[in-house]
């Protein structure tokens, strides 16, 4: 079997339990899984990729939270907001000159959920932080099991 018909069907099985598991009995956002599982890839795959991946995404929601807290602590209001979040996103940015933190998109990737699930959703942090984590994961073992289902081509 050609290996990206292996990845289609790997991360079609996939995801179908993952949506189920979490709109279901986990009560996550499934969304930021997906967005995590994007990242893997995005980020090279393999075990660099989820490394990468985990650690840009929860470096993005801790600067989430730190520019949300900043911005209460310094008397919100929308121009207060605006500074803090500038502020978070200049560090998402120099962070990457740490080799595990270097996959700039993940951190961005990371925030963007955190601050939806929380702020506009009335979600958590914790429910976000292991959706992340679940998709990125889930990243990997749908590559796993798409090398481990398809043919390698024989040589002539």
């Amino acid at each position: 079997m050609d290996v990206l018909v292996a990845l289609a069907i790997s991360i079609g099985v996939l995801i179908a339990g993952w949506t189920y598991v979490a709109l279901g009995p986990a009560a996550l956002p499934v969304w930021a899984g997906i967005i995590a599982w994007g990242c893997f890839f995005a980020a090279g795959g393999k075990t660099t990729g989820l490394t990468k991946t985990i650690a840009s995404n929860l470096s993005g929601v801790l600067w989430a939270f730190l520019a949300l807290q900043a911005a209460k602590s310094f008397g919100g209001g929308l121009p207060v907001l605006s500074v803090c979040v500038g502020v978070a996103a200049l560090f998402m940015v120099l962070q990457a000159k740490i080799s595990a933190l270097s996959f700039i998109p993940g951190a961005f990737l990371g925030a963007a959920p955190a601050v939806s699930v929380v702020v506009g959703a009335n979600g958590t942090w914790t429910r976000t932080i292991i959706a992340l984590v679940a998709g990125a994961v889930l990243g990997y073992v749908s590559e796993a099991l798409a090398g481990a289902i398809s043919k390698p081509k024989r040589a002539v």
